[in-house]
């Protein structure tokens, strides 16, 4: 072992830290088991899905290969998972009952089901992909929807309502599958989008949903009437923009379907898109901070509701690509489609027991789109014509949404332990006996270095590494660039906005034998207004919390763009330190914030049952979720040699003394690694030692120089040092100079970083030490004070004109006089009406203060003289 002996200084006012270098390390414990829930495997069928169906015409035609279904689904290892043609196209062919207006024919749904399993059975080349479906199938809003704006079929019949349209689906589902046909559907969508045009459309926040979730109840329970072992969801939004209107949308949409319909719902169903470029270029993203705010709002609401969280259909994830949609087939625009779902599916990644499917978006060749009128294809297809864009001709090829697939297409096996030091380079791991797969993903607007720490306890040697990078090469041309490595490697460049799969090779199998286990907690109560400087509190029960761990607070915000996203939190009374960062961007271009803050909480902290402090510097918004992730570890698995620690293992942040003498300065220390630790924190009044793992606070600390000294029991010869200090506030110093020709005065202010100003009854706050002001004619009264009333208060009035001021007017006990500054050093007179001298005072500020108790009442004139100016006076009555 080497002796670590490290010495830092740090001078630290008010409050600062000890930061990071500006690389993103990322580790991964290859040994040790993610598990969520009871999942903890990379399931394929769930993550690797595109919308289509083995069934589909458009599988064949001229393409670049013999069998297209053979070269992608297998070659790539992709599962089927939506379709919403055969559902449709077939209730548009069938006649109305003729005993039952508005009801599609038994007996025709009979014969046309019969028809399309025999077909099935007979095409035997397609039953090998019957193992690769998960499969969705989704009504279309038309001739489905029996509410506003209803359509007939194309038969000219209308369903006569929501029992007519569930019972078409059941019957549907039991003649068309199963038997000798397609299997029948892990999901059930009962209707496609259907806010999208009803009741106000995709923008609206204003209108209630609630015929939409009637329907969805009536649909249901004519489904399971025909087969009751469907798994049925909804509502299929398109846009799920729940801040919108400061959750009017919520409230109006997600909440009231949820109300009315969730008893009826096996799953939720929602889509899920990135606008990469809509109005000439700019961005409303949803990858990062959205994504989690918006799972994390419906599972806690989802939670509280039904005590489970149900499970998601995410049938649609991507982009839509608004800026390009009008154009002809580019590499660029693909790329906005491949870079959201990436960043998509590392949110879908992270609670794989909530996602049932994710579906990208990506039709086989959806000629069905073309636009004829523009001669322009549809944007989201997995093939194109080999001419595209100079023309729609030549053979079928891969588009570049393509490279999506390719890029994951070996990933497998358990998932593992992984961390990052930055919410922006999102990362996950799994292990396929002596294979290892890193995916690192960036939701950065710039290429990032990142730092690599791969290792098991075992030290396997490293054969190969593989590096597949997905990015953008120039301004305009999606790559997936590989390369091959013959060892480990230490760090890697990961482009903007681009995804990195690292394929390890070891010269054995990995051997998994310890674990982390993950699971949320979700507070007992959600969606609250925020006031200003009013803490929002917040119950989290029922942890189970084992002897090593750690935990992350997660808080959803929806916020006006300039509002706070920085609260302070408490956690059971302990001040927590809350990062300045989220996943992804700035969100500037939304209607406002919505996203969810990720707070580190040191596992000391926790208890079984906790409270949540939440307080925020400024109204409006609100609170939209309060979670707690919770990883329980079979085994200190963050204790690792304190050699390989990250060069920013260490922040630490002092708070000083308020006020002299006040005894209620702070330290507190964050480290990025959980360990054993000790540290010893002394001064020449102050003397103690702390044992933390990951956070520690200290309070009532005097001010004065501190040393730290960090040690860690399990390695003795491990020793870290700081010096800091902890400094208490000057008084407050205010130097004035009157310039009468301009009419200002000029302060020179030290003592603070914040001043308040009453000048005249005219209020401010400054935050520089030098300010000029302007004066009234005749008398100026000026106050400047600090957010500390121990710095004390500066007070001065002053005249503008060669006159004295005298208050208060008639006047007893005592009189304040006012005098023009070259008055200064003068004398004031107290005559009697007969002329006699009653007092003398000296002139020692503008502003004098004369006791008069022993001065008999009457009218008396006081007059200011100086040598060589001309003295002025004033009368004043004493009573």
């Amino acid at each position: 072992m080497i002796t670590i002996r490290k010495f830092f200084y740090l001078c630290l006012f008010s409050f600062s830290y000890l930061v990071s270098n500006g690389q993103v390390n990322v580790s991964v414990n290859l040994n040790v088991k993610h598990s969520v829930g009871d999942i903890s495997s990379f399931d394929r069928s769930k993550f690797i899905v595109i919308h289509a169906n083995s069934t589909e015409n458009e599988w064949g035609g001229d393409n670049f290969t013999p069998d297209l279904k053979d070269h992608f689904l297998n070659g790539y290892d992709v599962y089927l998972g939506r379709d919403t043609g055969g559902i449709t196209w077939n209730l548009n062919q069938i006649q109305e009952d003729p005993t039952r207006t508005g009801y599609a024919n038994p007996s025709e749904i009979a014969s046309r089901g019969l028809t399309t399993r025999n077909n099935f059975a007979s095409n035997t080349n397609i039953h090998q992909y019957e193992n690769r479906k998960n499969a969705v199938v989704a009504a279309q809003l038309h001739p489905f929807w029996t509410g506003e704006s209803q359509k007939a079929t194309a038969q000219g019949w209308k369903l006569e309502s929501p029992k007519a349209t569930g019972e078409y689906m059941g019957r549907y589902f039991n003649e068309f599958h199963g038997g000798n046909g397609q299997k029948k559907p892990a999901f059930v969508e009962v209707i496609n989008e259907p806010a999208y045009e009803a009741l106000g459309g995709k923008l609206d926040y204003t209108n209630s949903i609630q015929e939409i979730a009637d329907f969805h109840v009536e649909v249901a329970d004519a489904i399971r009437a025909q087969d009751p072992s469907l798994k049925i969801g909804g509502y299929t939004t398109a846009f799920p923009d729940f801040e919108v209107g400061d959750f009017q949308r919520w409230n109006n949409r997600w909440k009231l379907f949820m109300d009315v319909a969730g008893d009826k719902m096996d799953f939720w169903s929602i889509h899920l898109y990135d606008f990469g470029s809509i109005r000439n270029g700019q961005k409303e993203l949803r990858s990062g901070s959205n994504v989690e705010a918006t799972f994390d709002m419906m599972e806690h609401y989802s939670q509280l509701s039904f005590n489970e969280v149900k499970p998601f259909v995410i049938s649609e994830y991507g982009a839509q690509t608004h800026d390009y949609n009008n154009e002809a087939w580019s590499s660029y625009r693909d790329w906005l489609h491949v870079k959201a779902s990436n960043s998509q599916l590392m949110s879908f990644l992270e609670r794989p027991e909530a996602i049932a499917s994710a579906i990208n978006f990506v039709i086989v060749k959806a000629e069905w789109g073309f636009n004829s009128n523009k001669n322009i294809p549809y944007p989201s297809r997995l093939m194109r014509k080999a001419n595209e864009p100079a023309s729609y001709t030549g053979e079928w090829v891969y588009t570049d949404m393509a490279k999506f697939f390719e890029l994951w297409k070996n990933v497998n096996g358990t998932r593992v332990d992984s961390t990052t030091d930055d919410l922006d380079i999102q990362v996950d791991a799994y292990v396929d006996g002596n294979k290892g797969y890193v995916i690192l993903n960036n939701l950065n607007f710039e290429a990032t270095t990142i730092n690599l720490n791969v290792f098991d306890e075992d030290y396997k040697s490293v054969s190969s590494v593989v590096k597949k990078h997905l990015t953008l090469s120039g301004s305009d041309t999606t790559v997936l660039n590989e390369e091959t490595f013959t060892s480990a490697i230490s760090s890697v460049e990961l482009g903007a906005e681009s995804t990195i799969i690292l394929e390890y090779t070891f010269d054995s199998a990995i051997v998994i034998d310890k674990t982390s286990e993950e699971k949320k907690y979700y507070a007992t109560t959600y969606l609250k207004p925020i006031s200003a400087n009013q803490p929002n509190t917040f119950n989290i029960s029922n942890i189970v919390k084992g002897a090593y761990g750690e935990a992350v607070l997660r808080i959803g915000v929806g916020r006006e763009h300039g509002k706070s996203l920085h609260p302070s939190v408490k956690i059971n009374g302990q001040t927590i330190n809350v990062p300045t960062d989220w996943r992804g961007y700035d969100q500037a271009e939304r209607e406002r914030f919505f996203g969810v803050l990720e707070i580190p909480v040191s596992f000391d902290v926790l208890q079984a049952n906790n409270t949540v402090e939440v307080e925020f510097s400024d109204a409006g918004g609100h609170i939209s979720s309060v979670s707690m992730q919770v990883f329980n570890f079979s085994d200190n698995i963050r204790e690792i040699d304190p050699e390989l620690f990250p060069s920013n293992n260490y922040k630490i942040k002092t708070t000083s003394e308020t006020c002299s003498n006040s005894e209620n300065g702070i330290i507190e220390i964050n480290t990025e690694l959980i360990q054993n630790y000790k540290a010893q924190i002394s001064s020449s009044n102050y003397n103690n030692v702390f044992e933390f793992t990951n956070n520690l606070t200290v309070n009532n600390l005097s001010s004065g120089e501190y040393t730290i000294t960090i040690t860690i029991p399990e390695f003795p010869d491990y020793e870290v040092n700081f010096t800091l200090e902890i400094t208490e506030p000057e008084a407050l110093s205010v130097a004035s100079k009157v310039d009468k020709t301009a009419k200002k005065i000029s302060l020179k202010l030290s003592g603070s970083t914040i001043y308040h100003i009453n000048l005249n009854g005219v209020k401010s706050t400054i935050y520089q030490n030098e300010v000029e002001l302007p004066l009234l004619e005749g008398a100026n009264n000026i106050v400047v004070s600090t957010d500390k009333e121990c710095q004390g208060v500066f007070k001065e009035a002053m005249l503008l004109e060669s006159s004295i001021l005298i208050y208060p007017n008639p006047a007893s006990n005592f009189l304040t006089v006012i005098v023009p500054q070259e008055m200064i050093n003068g004398e004031l007179l107290i005559f009697n009406t007969m002329g006699a001298l009653i007092k003398t005072q000296q002139i020692i500020n503008s502003q004098n203060l004369i006791q008069i108790q022993d001065v008999p009442n009457g009218v008396y004139l006081v007059k200011a003289v100086k040598e060589n100016q001309q003295p002025i006076q004033l009368k004043v009555l004493i009573q």
